[in-house]
């Protein structure tokens, strides 16, 4: 078995450059210039997919001790619709699987520049990855998460890659305890905290991804009340950002479409199934074929995410 790539803690590490600060600065320039959880590590992501664009997956995973899971929080890079095609109640991760475990349980950064010669490798998505580097987030020094890169070209990441990473992740765990203590302040009553619920987390992830396809997707809720409909979506239906959330889904179909979205609420047990809507708000239409993924986030009803396929 080949030996498991990683970085020592004692390994002489090459002197950061003044560009690599540069760098560094714009990212956390934009880390800093929001206390929203959500839109803080959306903004990471994409800055750091920005500024390395020979990676093609960027995510940041938070750690969640009671569930005992890895939950995405952001992402950015290349077909991010694989995750919501695979995962439609979104995706969780055992805080010991993969590397991100190791990163986890070792409370330091992992390596791995040929994750197929690596056994402690888990592919959740991408075949196409060969190098992945996994970097603790720390607030007060307890490890809330991992950043997690990857690169489809083996030996990707070199020893002041690492350290550009690890210098980012302390300076970005400030910037998560800042959204802690802010989210947290924020929720009140029925209010759920983002970055203390692994489910908050999850929906709001699922969001964020829908939110970045170029096809329409919506989530039907089990009661038939639209959850979300993303940002392709609302511009064709001319609708606010959440003016569509907790609207009847039936009252956006025809008759038709009623009829065929009743028989797929009545397949036992609920199936993906592709059926033709015709969706209307204030005289705008959106007329096409749907993929219809049901969510298995409990009991039967269950909720479904729809993708337009047409």
């Amino acid at each position: 078995m080949p030996r498991t790539p990683r970085l020592p803690r004692n390994t002489a590490r090459p002197h950061i450059t003044v560009e690599s600060l540069h760098r560094i600065l714009r990212i956390l320039r934009v880390a800093t210039s929001t206390l929203d959880p959500k839109v803080l590590f959306r903004n990471v992501v994409d800055a750091i997919q920005r500024e390395f664009p020979r990676l093609f997956h960027v995510s940041i995973f938070l750690a969640f001790k009671g569930p005992n899971v890895f939950v995405p929080m952001a992402m950015a890079g290349e077909s991010p619709e694989i995750f919501v095609d695979k995962y439609p109640d979104g995706y969780t991760q055992n805080l010991e699987m993969g590397l991100l475990g190791q990163a986890w349980k070792t409370k330091r950064t992992y390596l791995s520049n040929d994750v197929l010669a690596d056994s402690n490798y888990h592919c959740a998505v991408y075949p196409v990855t060969h190098s992945e580097l996994c970097v603790p987030i720390k607030v007060e020094d307890e490890i809330v998460g991992v950043m997690n890169l990857e690169s489809k070209r083996r030996n990707a990441f070199q020893p002041e890659d690492v350290e550009f990473f690890e210098i980012l992740a302390d300076q970005l765990g400030n910037a998560v305890h800042n959204s802690i203590v802010h989210d947290q302040l924020k929720s009140r009553g029925d209010q759920v905290s983002v970055l203390t619920n692994a489910a908050a987390a999850g929906e709001n992830t699922l969001r964020d991804i829908c939110d970045s396809l170029a096809l329409p997707v919506l989530k039907v809720d089990s009661d038939d009340r639209v959850a979300f409909a993303n940002r392709a979506a609302r511009e064709i239906l001319g609708a606010e950002k959440t003016e569509m959330d907790g609207m009847w889904f039936l009252d956006l179909l025809d008759a038709d479409s009623r009829g065929r979205w009743e028989t797929v609420r009545k397949a036992s047990p609920p199936e993906k199934q592709d059926l033709r809507l015709a969706l209307g708000l204030r005289g705008r239409a959106l007329n096409c074929t749907w993929q219809a993924f049901p969510v298995h986030e409990g009991e039967a009803p269950l909720p479904f995410l729809l993708k337009r396929l047409d």
